[in-house]
C-alpha cells in the first residue's frame, strides 16, 4: 500500500496528529518519538521514513497511517473499538477491521450517517442484528452487538481470516466432487441451524459464503465454510405479513426482487415473501453446481430471461461439464434444484445426508466453536456493558455510545411499509477520518444560503409529494385567474 502525503505535513505535524488520535497513550507516544529521534538521526525529519518506521514497528497500521498523512487526527475509534483497516463495502455500509480494548479483533459494519437518516435503512440495519445476534454455530458468522457512537450506527461481527467463496472459485476454477461436497456440506449444516432457529436466508450465493483459512492455501479439504450476511433473512414464525427486506437487485421501475438470479429458486422470483427453507436449498444446489461446472447453472446476461430459465429449463448435466462428477452426485444436485419445492430435499439436513457418501462414510469433523481467552473476556465485557447502559450506570453513556439489545426493541417488521422505494446505489461512500483535518488547506463547503436547505432532508416520497403539491397549487391558481378574467 503506497502511502503518500496529500498536504505539506512534517514529522512533528504527524506526531501531533498521532497524539490527538489517541492511538497511543501519551507516555507510549513520547517514548516512541524519543526512540525515533535516536534511531533515525540524522534523517529524523524525513516524513516518509517516519511513516514506514511507525508501521514496521506496529505503532500504527497502514490504514491508520494513510489517514494521519491526510491530516486526520480523529475518527479512529467507534465506542471502545479501535479501527485498524478497511475490509470493504457491503450493501448497507463500510466494513472495518477493529480491535476492542480487551484485545478481541472484530469486524465492524458501519451505516453511513446519510443512510441512518433514512428510517427504512436504519430499520434494516438493526433488523440484521435482531436476526443474527443469537446465532452461535461454527458454520454461521457470529454477530456480537449493535450500537451507536457519535451518530454512527454500527454492527459488531466475528472477524474471519479467509475470503468469500466467490473470490476463492474465481482463482481456483472448478473443484473436484470431494472438494465441492466438503464445502457445501458445511454450508448445509449452517443452513440447518438457521432452519432450527426458524429462519431462512434468501440470498445464499458464493459471495455470502466465507471460506475460512489462509487464502494462499488452496487445500480445500482443510477449509471451513461460514454463512454470512443475513440482511435478506427473515424469521418465518413472525406474526403478521412478511415485508420486503433490503433490495439486492432492481429489475424494473415497477418492482424489485430479493436475492441473486444466478442462484434464485423459481418461487422466490415470483414472491420472496412466501418462500421457505427449500428456496435456500435450491440456492445451495446452484452453488454446488457452480463449484462443479465452473459457472452457475443458467448463466445469462438478461436477468429476466435468466429467471425464466430457472423456472422452465434443466441445467446442462454436470458430467458433460466435469467428467469426474459421478451419476449419484448429479442426481443429488438435480434434486436440490428441482423446480417444485415439493420435489426437493425438504430440510437442509436431508440434503446434507445425501452428500455424505461423496465426502466419506462418516460426518466430517467441524471446526468447533470453542472460545479463546480474549473472546471470553470480550463477551464478559459486552454483557456487563449492556447491563450498565440499561441501568444507567455508565456516566456519559449518551456521548460514549449505546449498545442495543434487540429484545428490548419492538418488532421491526410491524413498522415496515408494505412497499419500499428504490434508493439507488447500495454501496457506502463513508469512511472513517472524514472529519475536519487538523492540518493543511482544504475547501470548506459553502453555507446553505436561504431557507430551503431543509429540502435535502426530505425522502424521495416526501419530495415528490411536496413538488406535486406545488404544481397542483400553481395549476389551481392559473385556472382561478383565467376564470376571473373571463367573467370580468
Amino acid at each position: 500500500m503506497a502511502l503518500l502525503a496529500t498536504m505539506d505535513l512534517t514529522v512533528q505535524n504527524v506526531y501531533g496528529l498521532l497524539l490527538r488520535s489517541k492511538l497511543l497513550r501519551l507516555e507510549e507516544a513520547k517514548t516512541m518519538f524519543t526512540r525515533w529521534g535516536k534511531e533515525a538521526s540524522p534523517d529524523n525529519a524525513d516524513l516518509g521514513k517516519f511513516t514506514r518506521w511507525l508501521i514496521n514497528n506496529k505503532y500504527v497500521t497502514e490504514y491508520q497511517a494513510s489517514l494521519l498523512l491526510r491530516g486526520h487526527g480523529e475518527g479512529f475509534f467507534v465506542h471502545t473499538y479501535r479501527i485498524m483497516d478497511r475490509l470493504g463495502k457491503g450493501r448497507m455500509g463500510g466494513v472495518y477491521l477493529a480491535e476492542h480494548e480487551t484485545g478481541q479483533v472484530v469486524a465492524i459494519k458501519v451505516l453511513p450517517p446519510s443512510k441512518a437518516r433514512e428510517k427504512n435503512f436504519l430499520m434494516r440495519f438493526r433488523r440484521e442484528t435482531h436476526l443474527a445476534i443469537k446465532l452461535v454455530h461454527e458454520n454461521v458468522v457470529r454477530t456480537f452487538a449493535i450500537g451507536e457512537f457519535n451518530g454512527l450506527h454500527y454492527l459488531v461481527m466475528e472477524h474471519i481470516p479467509g475470503e468469500t467463496l466467490d473470490s476463492f472459485i474465481k482463482r481456483t476454477g472448478k473443484l473436484s466432487p470431494l472438494e465441492a461436497c466438503h464445502l457445501i456440506y458445511q454450508a448445509l449444516l449452517g443452513l440447518e441451524y438457521l432452519f432450527n432457529q426458524k429462519m431462512i436466508h434468501r440470498d445464499l450465493k458464493p459471495a455470502n459464503l466465507m471460506v475460512t483459512g489462509d487464502p494462499m492455501d488452496l487445500q480445500v479439504l482443510k477449509k471451513g465454510i461460514k454463512i454470512l450476511d443475513l440482511g435478506l433473512g427473515k424469521n418465518f414464525q413472525q406474526k403478521g405479513p412478511v415485508q420486503h427486506g433490503i433490495t439486492a437487485l432492481h429489475i424494473t421501475d415497477e418492482g424489485v426482487i430479493l436475492g441473486t438470479p444466478d442462484y434464485m429458486a423459481p418461487e422466490q422470483a415470483k414472491d420472496p415473501r412466501a418462500i421457505d427453507i427449500r428456496a435456500d436449498i435450491y440456492s445451495l444446489g446452484c452453488v454446488l453446481y457452480h463449484l462443479l461446472a465452473g459457472h452457475p447453472p443458467f448463466p445469462d446476461t438478461n436477468l429476466l430471461n435468466q429467471m425464466i430459465r430457472h423456472a422452465t429449463e434443466l441445467a446442462i448435466p454436470l458430467p458433460t461439464l466435469n467428467s469426474s462428477v459421478p451419476l449419484g452426485l448429479e442426481q443429488v444436485v438435480r434434486k436440490m434444484m428441482e423446480k417444485s419445492p415439493a420435489e426437493r430435499h425438504q430440510t437442509p439436513e436431508q440434503a446434507a445426508q445425501a452428500l455424505l457418501p461423496f465426502i466419506g462414510k462418516t460426518r466430517p469433523e467441524g471446526e468447533g466453536i470453542g472460545q479463546d481467552q480474549k473472546l471470553e473476556k470480550y463477551l464478559t465485557w459486552l454483557e456487563k456493558e449492556k447491563t450498565a447502559l440499561y441501568k444507567g450506570d455508565v456516566e456519559g453513556a449518551a456521548q460514549e455510545g449505546y449498545l442495543y439489545d434487540p429484545e428490548q426493541e419492538q418488532s421491526l417488521e410491524d413498522s415496515w411499509a408494505e412497499k419500499e422505494s428504490s434508493t439507488g446505489s447500495d454501496e457506502s461512500s463513508f469512511t472513517f477520518g472524514e472529519t475536519q483535518k487538523a492540518y493543511g488547506k482544504f475547501k470548506k463547503k459553502p453555507g446553505q444560503a436561504g431557507g430551503l436547505s431543509w429540502i435535502k432532508g426530505l425522502s424521495w416520497r416526501e419530495g415528490t409529494l411536496f413538488f406535486a403539491g406545488i404544481a397542483a397549487g400553481a395549476v389551481t391558481t392559473l385556472l382561478g385567474c383565467w376564470i376571473a378574467l373571463k367573467w370580468i
